[in-house]
């Protein structure tokens, strides 16, 4: 997902993948590469996990190679990121399919530093019970109108790019300079992010009908797709594979 939004000029951090087999063959040539290219800290992550599970950030070499035998232990690949220093977190939901995308209410999450770990998102909360450091943000976020409105159309880019359909939340980051980077898209939010529409007078049963005539659009251009071909090809291969 990296390698497409860097080739649709979508900022994103600086980055560095590998694959489980490349660290098991030659893990100090993976390192040499990895620090070439970036500067500690880093984050490592599994590619294709969400919830945090598996992510670290490494300070150093050592905590470098710790961090990525977590992470090739949850998936074959790992993505290495350049750590954007004290950053602020800013979501964005999109709705829609194709050019017909309305944004929602920009969240800022709180109660995190380095790493917002599985169980600061869905476990920890006080005996009284309290919210957990996930559930902790800010609706409207409280940012300037022109830096909403950066955040908002890069959110639809990001979905368009990849041909989102339905609803996704996309996650920024954005650093001391207030430059904007695409941090990740999650393709099927909690709750599908009901509560970044409710501000917009987007109830939760309003956003399941709009999802439901979204699934109808898709439906009907998957249907004027054509899924067969006329073609004498496979009588003209002899016995043998070869085309006579």
């Amino acid at each position: 997902m990296k390698d497409v939004y860097k080739a649709n000029n979508i900022p994103i951090v600086d980055y560095h993948w590998f694959y489980r087999t490349n660290w098991k063959a030659d893990n100090m040539k993976i390192i040499s590469e990895i620090e070439s290219k970036l500067a500690y800290p880093v984050f490592v992550k599994p590619a294709n996990l969400g919830s945090s599970i598996g992510i670290n950030i490494a300070r150093n070499r050592e905590d470098l190679v710790e961090a990525i035998e977590v992470a090739v232990a949850y998936d074959r690949k790992v993505i290495i990121e350049k750590a954007v220093e004290n950053p602020r977190e800013i979501n964005c939901a999109v709705l829609g399919y194709d050019e017909e995308l309305e944004t929602s209410l920009c969240e800022e999450p709180l109660g995190w530093k380095d790493v917002l770990t599985f169980d600061d998102k869905y476990v920890k909360s006080n005996a009284k019970g309290g919210k957990s450091s996930g559930e902790r943000r800010i609706i409207p976020a409280d940012i300037e109108d022109s830096l909403r409105e950066e955040i908002e159309e890069l959110a639809k880019k990001a979905f368009i790019v990849i041909d989102g359909a339905g609803c996704s939340r996309i996650d920024f980051l954005i650093d001391e300079d207030e430059k904007v980077y695409v941090n990740e898209i999650n393709t099927l939010p909690g709750s599908i992010g009901f509560y970044l529409w409710e501000g917009k007078g987007i109830s939760f049963a309003n956003l399941i009908d709009k999802l439901i005539q979204v699934a109808l659009i898709t439906h009907k251009e998957k249907d004027e797709n054509i899924y067969s071909y006329d073609s004498d090809l496979f009588n003209k291969i002899s016995y043998g594979g070869k085309i006579k």
